[in-house]
């Protein structure tokens, strides 16, 4: 064992190296525009209690932000931080603000972007420059030599909004066939994502981001289907353009893996990893829906924060599909002991409709999935197909076994007078049974923890240990 795990005098020594996320200053989140900018948004929706939710990477620099807020003496005012999310940074906490009552958040730092209906927001992103002759210099190598007629459609972390907003026109006029994407303002119909462009995108054309290789890149490519991907990464020492393949074959291996796995489950356990972002009910209620129609249960799940641990303890679940905002990238982990995939994957999945298509296109944003979205279908029409017809025989790819949707038609009228999920099955001998989901749970050995107040003797009370778990005061020292 390291002798850095001998003593607790040493424990304190033996601490994390630090990120770079995690020397952000102060000018890189706060100024006195952005000041100025958070008082006139207060003023104008005349808000009394506002909270400022802060990462835990720059937590520390909200006392400077709150006193300096403070001081311009608006009258009622009271400000409140948010040290603690209920799901992820990036989303707009909610339940924590209604927790202070709050009747407006200033969200500050890296953000989804999700829409947000209950309450007034206003995003200060961190303000990173870029070295604009380096990256015009490089753009050029590349950009030069395309045929006019090609368009290069620009994308960037939101980081880097504030830099493109000073060089945009001097971009447009060194490249006139660039389109440089805007974000969506609060009232407006977002084209990709939270991206608004002036010209539609061309499936053909080439697309250039600006920021690192994360998620929020990679939610971004794969929305745009085939294009070509070059990403400038301005935090590298000498930024080049990379040409990047979002569906890398191992990716892809992955994710069907967990399709197939959804298509053979029995139960599917719905996870709610938001509670502000718009649509999310209306996701889960599709999603139990095209659930219905295979024959499949499906469970409710709101844990918070989604970990491994927590998922462990529904171990009579086959598969998890995450209700989360596009930031959210836990499914693609391996440490979940049943497969958790995304909204998208479960429709292809559940629905007829996506049957026999490729992950050629794909989304992390569930909105695309409903009314009015890039791939929306009527989960009516699948249902009643369902219900008129069995699906032809199809063969697992993972237990070999035919698997079949089975010719059922749903009681909709009962189950909304009940309340419940329940469906009416044979029992034998002529006799019927009515099963609801929660019998599952109810039918195992061991349901967990019981208090049994008043039927087991009581314990004595007994002095317990002191100290910490390395070395209790109780203990002896190790020779």
């Amino acid at each position: 064992m390291s002798s850095a795990f001998s003593s607790s005098d040493n424990i304190i020594q033996n601490q994390s190296p630090v990120s770079v996320v995690d020397n952000v200053q102060l000018h890189d989140i706060w100024n006195s525009e952005q000041k100025q900018r958070c008082l006139k948004w207060i003023e104008k929706h005349n808000l009394k209690r506002v909270a400022l939710q802060l990462p835990d990477t720059i937590l520390h620099h909200s006392v400077e932000i709150v006193n300096e807020l403070q001081s311009a003496l608006i009258e009622g005012l009271r400000i409140f931080v948010l040290a603690d999310t209920s799901y992820g940074s990036c989303c707009v906490d909610e339940i924590s603000a209604a927790h202070a009552n709050a009747d407006g958040v200033i969200h500050f730092g890296h953000a989804c972007l999700s829409k947000v209906s209950r309450i007034p927001v206003l995003y200060v992103f961190f303000q990173y420059t870029l070295q604009e002759e380096h990256l015009i210099a490089t753009l050029s190598r590349e950009f030069d030599t395309l045929n006019s007629d090609s368009k290069v459609t620009c994308f960037y972390e939101v980081c880097y909004a504030d830099a493109i907003a000073k060089i945009r026109e001097t971009l447009i006029d060194r490249f006139p066939n660039m389109v440089i994407a805007r974000l969506a303002e609060a009232d407006q119909k977002a084209d990709i994502l939270y991206w608004k462009l002036e010209t539609p995108h061309n499936a053909n054309g080439v697309v250039l981001y600006i920021g690192r290789d994360n998620l929020t890149f990679f939610n971004t490519a794969v929305s745009l289907e085939e294009s070509q991907c070059y990403l400038y990464d301005p935090t590298k020492t000498d930024p080049q353009l990379e040409r990047t393949d979002v569906f890398a074959a191992k990716w892809l291996r992955r994710r069907y893996y967990a399709i197939e796995r959804c298509m053979d489950a029995g139960s599917i356990g719905i996870v709610v990893a938001t509670l502000s972002t718009k649509g999310y009910l209306e996701i889960v209620s599709r999603v139990q829906r095209l659930a219905k129609a295979r024959g499949v249960r499906t469970y409710l799940i709101s844990i918070g924060k989604v970990n491994p641990e927590k998922l462990a303890n529904f171990i009579d679940i086959d598969c998890f599909v995450l209700v989360g905002c596009p930031e959210n990238d836990i499914f693609t982990s391996r440490d979940f002991f049943r497969p958790l995939l995304s909204v998208f994957e479960a429709e292809m999945a559940l629905n007829k409709a996506w049957k026999e298509k490729l992950l050629t296109r794909y989304t992390t944003n569930f909105p695309d999935l409903l009314p009015h979205g890039r791939f929306y279908s009527d989960v009516e029409e699948v249902s009643c197909k369902t219900d008129e017809v069995d699906d032809p025989a199809d063969v697992s790819l993972i237990t070999g076994r035919a698997r079949t949707v089975p010719h059922r038609k749903a009681d909709d009228e009962e189950s909304k007078t009940n309340g419940t999920c329940t469906d009416v099955v044979s029992k034998g001998r002529n006799e019927v049974a009515q099963i609801s989901s929660a019998d599952q749970f109810t039918n195992r050995s061991w349901q967990g923890l019981e208090q049994n107040l008043g039927q087991d003797v009581p314990a004595l009370i007994q002095m317990g240990r002191s100290g910490i778990p390395i070395k209790y005061e109780n203990e002896r020292n190790n020779p």
